[in-house]
């Protein structure tokens, strides 16, 4: 990865308060280890008066103890966490009846009929104007889940309109590792694997558990929210080694204790994330756009 040689400023932006060390734990290690200056920006952090939830609700707003486990796993690579001010889809009216239901985005309408439209992306084209010589790390949407293919939409958004778009890397959330919403979204499904690949087929749980998040799954395609010159993009894979990063990313991802344990703890992830990394060479996989008109010009 030209940026790490570099020593660039990496900035991964994480919709929640694990999602960047899950997908990205060993690239975030390695990146800290060989001195390249880190952020890890977490966008729906805003903590909720419990007094305002339904029963549903209260059971995840657990804010305070998910910023300390949010502090503490990333401790050990001097990297102090920073927290914006977005309020996740499940803690937010209209109120969801369980929390599968985040895997649904909008039936119809566009990219400015998602909930923080007016607010999250001057928050994103501040980042990129801010920070001029970094490098950013952004979730694909993968799985579907609302807040992720809503940073995703808005983080495309601006780095095409700023022209930006090199500057931009993308990451497979932990929902790539389930083959169907693999298959489901339109730039992971061009790299798939025979089964006896897939990390599900290491672990029945997750397999089960895969499959359930993917059947909820609702909404158009992640592209389709977005005009036509948005969707006029050249994707390409480029994994990046963690060899030797492989503990310090499960010993990140351990201390979120509350997500950790209700995903499956080490008895799940010991058997699925080795199967996904070996998949890639012992790496993880980092996605490229670039802007096919721009290529057809060059030409």
């Amino acid at each position: 990865m030209k940026s790490l040689k570099q020593k660039k400023k990496h900035i991964f932006l994480s919709a929640h308060l694990d999602d960047a060390v899950f997908a990205c734990g060993g690239l975030i290690a390695k990146a800290a280890a060989l001195g390249c200056p880190v952020d890890v920006i977490t966008l729906y952090a805003r903590e909720v008066d419990l007094d305002t939830l339904p029963a549903q609700q209260k059971k995840s707003a657990i804010y305070e103890q998910r910023k300390e486990e949010d502090r503490v796993a990333l401790e050990p690579f001097g990297i102090t966490p920073i927290w914006a001010d977005f309020t996740e889809r499940f803690l937010r009216p209209p109120w969801l009846p369980n929390a599968l239901h985040v895997f649904n985005t909008p039936q119809e309408g566009m990219f400015h009929d998602f909930d923080n439209a007016a607010s999250i992306e001057p928050y994103i084209v501040k980042l990129i104007q801010d920070n001029p010589d970094a490098q950013f790390f952004v979730s694909l949407g993968v799985g579907n889940h609302y807040d992720h293919v809503e940073l995703f939409l808005f983080s495309l958004k601006a780095a095409i309109d700023l022209n930006q778009l090199h500057r931009f890397t993308f990451y497979e959330e932990g929902y790539a590792m389930g083959t169907r919403m693999r298959k489901r979204h339109p730039v992971t499904q061009n790299a798939t694997w025979k089964w006896w690949q897939s990390p599900a087929s290491r672990n029945i749980q997750w397999l089960i558990m895969s499959n359930l998040m993917a059947s909820r799954a609702k909404g158009k395609p992640v592209f389709e929210y977005l005009p036509e010159k948005y969707r006029n993009l050249q994707w390409t894979v480029k994994p990046e080694s963690i060899q030797g990063y492989e503990e310090a990313k499960l010993e990140a991802m351990r201390k979120y204790k509350t997500q950790y344990k209700m995903l499956g703890g080490d008895g799940m992830f010991k058997k699925i994330l080795p199967q996904y990394h070996k998949y890639w060479g012992g790496a993880e996989p980092y996605w490229y756009a670039q802007n096919i008109s721009n290529l057809e010009s060059a030409a």
